[in-house]
């Protein structure tokens, strides 16, 4: 298993990519856990994206409260060779955030 993160942000602008696994390499199925946390309130997007990363498979959004960490697994995610997953901020927050996956690459 794998930890993927950007590391804390400060200030994060609208759209920017909290965490981000890059192309994995093989395909199959795989359970994909995902760490946010946040000083103030934010929503985050949880995204599979497609393997030319240029469209998102699937997405559901998260709303973190202030100093409230959310941590949900997801087991036995399909995904193609290539494909990958993101944590993106919804809009930009004055404060900090976090977010971390583990998944299998």
């Amino acid at each position: 298993m794998a930890w993927f993160t950007a590391g804390a942000q400060t200030n994060p602008a609208i759209d920017a990519i909290l965490a981000d696994t890059l192309a994995l390499t093989n395909g199959g199925v795989s359970s994909v856990t995902m760490c946010v946390s946040s000083t103030v309130a934010c929503v985050v997007a949880l995204e599979q994206r497609n393997a030319a990363n240029t469209a998102n498979i699937a997405s559901h959004i998260f709303p973190v409260a202030a100093m409230a960490p959310v941590i949900i697994e997801f087991p036995g995610v399909p995904f193609a060779p290539s494909e990958r997953f993101r944590v993106r901020l919804n809009a930009a927050i004055t404060g900090q955030a976090q977010a971390s996956l583990f998944a299998f690459p």
